[in-house]
């Protein structure tokens, strides 16, 4: 899947992600955190989120605490080298109004 980088995802979804709190200078997660992440509601933009320009950027995409999040694990059916279909959904209902 090819990601077209608009963050709906990460305004629209309702998912788990890590706690900005319990990530450690190195980029992974501590250890030690009894519950290093949290419940993101739906319609609620992602800690982790930011823009340049028109183009969604994740703080922790690169790193080690991001690896097998569900985030990371986000796909959809279909070729690899297909377009995201859930954001040329939500970008139309965006434009729609909905």
């Amino acid at each position: 899947m090819i990601c077209i980088r608009c963050g709906l995802c990460c305004l629209n979804l309702d998912v788990m992600i890590i706690d900005p709190g319990s990530i450690r200078p190195d980029g992974t997660v501590n250890p030690d955190d009894p519950a290093p992440a949290l419940r993101k509601p739906a319609k609620e933009r992602c800690p982790h989120l930011s823009f340049l320009g028109d183009e969604a950027v994740c703080a922790i995409h690169h790193l080690p605490c991001y690896r097998a999040t569900p985030c990371d694990l986000f796909d959809q059916m279909g070729p690899d080298d297909a377009v995201c279909l859930l954001g040329v959904y939500l970008r139309s209902l965006d434009q729609e109004g909905i």
